[in-house]
């Protein structure tokens, strides 16, 4: 039997499991059942908590296919929430180990319990060696190329995790399910990655749909929506402080003049349970 709590970040949901003191076997094979919504749980992710010698807490990400990411934007939220409400951390303001380095999290509360959660998720990476992408350059940014027998004009970067941004002109032509896989299994990125397609309403506003590297579709992606900024902030004119309108919800991502990304955003608890197919 496994304790759990479900949590989402803007419908991108979550099963957490605390296993600060417990020995959990096979994480992978674990992930593929517990987030299977037919016969588990069903989450787009599992997250669980263990001991860090580095920070106050670590966090190990798993996709719902049983690979394992390096970060999740919403799912950081989400795991914060899950790790203050239940007492594994004290203060309101924490270190998080991660795959992708030292995240620090800050949780603000209603009601004594976290409503909020303010991200500092580091600064962006361009290299494409790094991602990788497929290429001879030693960045992929506003490329085109043609996928499938449609030309698109794509910026790829790591911000805790790797994305592909495309802005498009009418987001309501994509065929997310299709273009999204496609670009995801393409040859130019070997190891895959989360695509995102994004329209731009104003200087501070955008709006994005994803199809994530491992899930699918998506209601929300935390490090699309940054990334996103990040590509707009430099070629599309967007400003410094944007909100990012995602199907499951809204977050709000900031580029402080250092380059450092702040993600603020819901974490909302679903249910407690116990997993039995253990």
């Amino acid at each position: 039997m496994l304790q759990f709590e479900k949590i989402h970040g803007l419908g991108n949901d979550f099963v957490i499991i605390n296993a600060l003191d417990k020995k959990i076997k096979n994480y992978n094979e674990l992930a593929k059942t517990v987030c299977n919504r037919h016969f588990g749980v069903g989450a787009d992710g599992m997250i669980v908590a263990e001991k860090s010698s580095l920070a106050d807490i670590k966090m190990l990400f798993f996709n719902a296919d049983g690979t394992e990411a390096s970060m999740c934007g919403n799912g950081i939220r989400c795991f914060s929430k899950f790790v203050y409400d239940n007492k594994l951390v004290k203060e309101k303001k924490f270190a998080v180990e991660t795959l992708a380095g030292i995240m620090k999290t800050r949780v603000l509360l209603n009601e004594n319990r976290v409503e909020l959660v303010q991200v500092d998720i580091g600064k962006p990476n361009f290299s494409a060696k790094e991602i990788p992408v497929f290429t001879n350059d030693k960045s992929f940014i506003c490329k085109s190329v043609d996928i499938e027998g449609k030309e698109y004009i794509i910026s790829a970067l790591n911000i805790g995790s790797v994305n592909a941004i495309i802005y498009v002109d009418n987001i309501k032509k994509i065929d997310i399910e299709r273009e999204g896989k496609a670009i995801e299994k393409s040859y130019l990125f070997p190891e895959g990655i989360n695509v995102n397609f994004v329209k731009k309403i104003s200087e501070r506003e955008i709006e994005l749909i994803t199809w994530e590297r491992g899930v699918g579709k998506t209601l929300a992606c935390g490090t699309g929506a940054a990334a996103a900024v990040i590509i707009g902030r430099r070629y599309f004119n967007l400003n410094s402080k944007v909100n990012v309108n995602l199907e499951g919800g809204s977050i709000g991502i900031e580029e402080y003049d250092d380059g450092r990304i702040i993600m603020t955003g819901l974490a909302t608890s679903v249910f407690k349970g116990e997993y039995y197919n253990y």
